[in-house]
């Protein structure tokens, strides 16, 4: 075949003839060209040879056959596969799963291409998604290039559950993944949480592939969800450094901005953010955002930094304009409905949460949000338990206001949301002590109703109690509290037979009602000052006063250590001087000292983490001087999951009553669901 080629190449120039021009009207000439010229790839030449024999013979199927698999190599393979499907009889059963194939690796590229709608986009997958139906339907056994092309879809599709299986399974077969397809697998590893898994993978595709952009930078977030922040810090600050910020093409009179470069310094300051470096995060994406204010995934991410600081307005701000320079941003939907639940707005999140889930059911994000909000809006339930010991430093027993031995349970639960503002609370508590042999307690079960909308929260309930140590049985209460913005609160509260009265007043028979008033500033996550006035009005005419402040501020930040600064202080008075329970007429302390806060393992909303604290300072009671009391703590943490806390630690304290040293040794446990 080949001599017969250049035979009718040289017959047609010795006649004077272009090749396909003067031999059209001979058809074995014309097939002999096209093959000629499909035999050196030019494709364009061949097609337009092609359409110059059948405008002789329009109804050739030689013809016909060689433009359909002439379109295919030059990569029209959608117009291919249309042409074959008018007659397929004219091509054999390799030809025909080549053509199939092709068509739908296209369908499936064009899922995952920037599309003009988020609807046009869901049109191609299902498109596809019909097409790989067919092929299954077509052929009982798939080839290698189908089963590639279907674990793309299905990444797609966000059916990373799916794509993983497919993956082991080809993986049990030992067949290599072509770096295409590999890309895919590690991306929905990711998404399923197994980002040891896709670590290497990614790294794979990055060799191999390494025009793959999205797989370099996805690498940094598999290892900062591996944990190794190091390396995924380094990883994100090389791809900075090799991609140049301005580029500038030959010829070309002026630079353009490098949106590699970018990419590379935004991922890097949200990975900081991670890695609880919100500081070093929101400088980074401030100075980013300043100079293009217009991006709406830079405008999300300055969001995400703010609300994890604290500043849920603000961030609102931000993933508002997010949304108003691109409506269908998923981020920027997630970020409006985590700071309007923040700021108890829950109206106003709900049809952005449920837009969100009628149109993402299956983006990763959108799953995590709809988990954290079915916790948020669902029952909530709360065990707390605690036991102690105080001894007398000369070993005898204790003076202390919390006797010789004492201990507390409390079980509580809330409703889910009603009407997006109310929840129905019940709860029942026990706190006892004892004291010379005897135990007091303050039993009580009651039932209220809270309330959550906007700037203002409240509560009120009542109670009764059920010890018959006192005759005040039924206690009332209402506290509200109001938001003056990001870093302010304010609040005040009043109860009728308060539990925070003097368990060694109630084995008197004496109660307290309490009044209070509470601020709180918080100007980020890195620090805050409490402070609170409280009166206790007691049934013998005492008044006993406190004012406290307590402050704390981060002096270290790791992406799993924490160091935080403490202080605090306290100034109390009784007017009654002789009272059966510990009144000092004047007392007052300070406090100085450390918490460190070590995350030890942590997978996703999974982790583990332990706390220390030592704090030390001193306390002075009018007409018995002042004492260093040290305080010792250290507690760990349990996430179980989204909603599933379990807290539990130990402390230690040396505190003076009345000039008497005593040491105090305690245990708590604290249980919560919900979030």
């Amino acid at each position: 075949m080949h001599s017969k080629q250049h035979l009718a190449v040289a017959l047609a120039l010795a006649l004077g003839m272009t090749p396909g021009v003067g031999i059209a009207a001979n058809h074995e000439t014309a097939i002999v060209e096209i093959e000629h010229l499909r035999g050196e790839h030019r494709w364009l030449d061949a097609l337009a040879a092609i359409e110059r024999a059948r405008a002789d013979a329009p109804d050739d199927p030689a013809l016909y056959r060689l433009q359909v698999l002439t379109l295919l190599d030059l990569g029209s393979s959608h117009q291919a596969w249309a042409h074959y499907r008018v007659r397929p009889e004219l091509f054999d059963r390799s030809e025909a799963e080549r053509l199939e194939g092709a068509r739908l690796a296209r369908l499936v590229t064009w899922g995952g291409l920037y599309a003009e709608s988020e609807q046009a986009r869901t049109q191609n997958l299902a498109l596809a998604e019909q097409a790989l139906q067919d092929r299954r339907a077509s052929s009982a056994v798939s080839d290698l290039r189908t089963r590639f092309d279907e674990i793309v879809l299905l990444n797609r599709l966000e059916r990373h559950d799916e794509v993983v299986a497919r993956y082991r399974t080809l993986q049990a077969e030992q067949v290599e993944l072509p770096p295409y397809a590999l890309a895919r697998v590690a991306e929905s590893l990711l998404a399923e949480r197994h980002p040891a898994e896709a670590i290497p993978l990614f790294q794979q595709v990055g060799h191999e592939m390494p025009e793959d952009w999205d797989a370099h930078l996805l690498l940094g977030y598999a290892y900062s969800e591996s944990e190794d922040f190091d390396a995924a810090y380094d990883h994100l600050q090389a791809l900075k450094a090799a991609e140049p910020a301005w580029l500038r093409a030959p010829g070309a009179r002026r630079d353009h901005a490098n949106p590699r470069h970018f990419d590379a310094d935004r991922n890097l300051a949200l990975l900081h953010l991670y890695g609880q470096d919100t500081a070093g995060a929101q400088q980074r994406l401030e100075a980013l955002a300043a100079i293009g204010p217009n991006n709406a995934g830079l405008q999300s991410a300055v969001g995400e930094v703010y609300r994890t600081r604290g500043w849920s307005e603000r961030a609102l701000e931000r993933f508002q304009m997010a949304a108003t320079l691109e409506p269908e941003h998923v981020g920027a939907a997630i970020g409006q409905i985590g700071s309007l639940l923040d700021l108890d707005r829950v109206d106003l999140a709900r049809p952005l949460h449920d837009r969100l889930l009628a149109e993402h059911p299956r983006d990763v994000q959108v799953r995590q949000m709809a988990r954290d909000w079915d916790n948020r809006m669902g029952w909530q339930w709360q065990l707390e338990a605690t036991s102690g010991r105080s001894d007398g430093d000369d070993g005898g027993g204790s003076a202390s206001p919390l006797g010789n031995r004492d201990g507390s349970y409390r079980v509580a639960v809330q409703s889910p949301l009603l009407n997006d503002r109310w929840r129905i609370t019940a709860e029942t508590r026990d706190a006892w002590a004892d004291f010379q042999g005897a135990r007091v307690h303050d039993h009580r079960s009651g039932l209220g109703l809270s309330h959550a909308f906007g700037r203002l929260t409240a509560n009120a309930g009542v109670d009764r109690a059920h010890d018959g140590w006192t005759d005040q049985g039924t206690g009332y209460y209402l506290n509200a509290d109001w938001r003056l913005g990001d870093t302010w609160r304010i609040g005040a509260g009043w109860r009728h037979n308060t539990p925070d009265g003097s368990l060694q007043a109630r084995r008197s028979g004496i109660t307290a009602d309490e009044l209070s008033l509470h601020a709180s500033w918080a100007p980020s996550d890195h620090g805050r000052v409490d402070a609170g006035l409280q009166q206790l009005r007691y049934e013998d005419g005492n008044r006993r006063e406190t004012l406290f402040v307590d402050a704390e501020r981060r002096l270290l930040t790791r992406p799993h250590l924490l160091l935080d600064g403490l202080a605090g202080g306290h100034a109390g008075r009784g007017s009654l001087d002789d009272a059966p329970y510990f009144n000092p007429r004047r007392d007052r302390s300070l406090r100085i000292g450390a918490r460190l806060d070590h995350i030890a393992w942590r997978h996703y909303d999974r982790h583990f983490r332990q706390r220390f604290t030592a704090s030390a300072g001193p306390y002075w009671q009018e007409g018995h001087g002042s004492a260093w009391v040290p305080q010792l703590r250290y507690e760990h943490e349990w996430r179980f999951g989204t909603g599933r806390l379990l807290q539990y630690g130990v402390n230690w304290s040396r505190p003076v009553y009345d000039g008497v040293r005593e040491e105090h040794l305690g245990f708590d446990l604290a249980f919560r669901w919900g979030e």
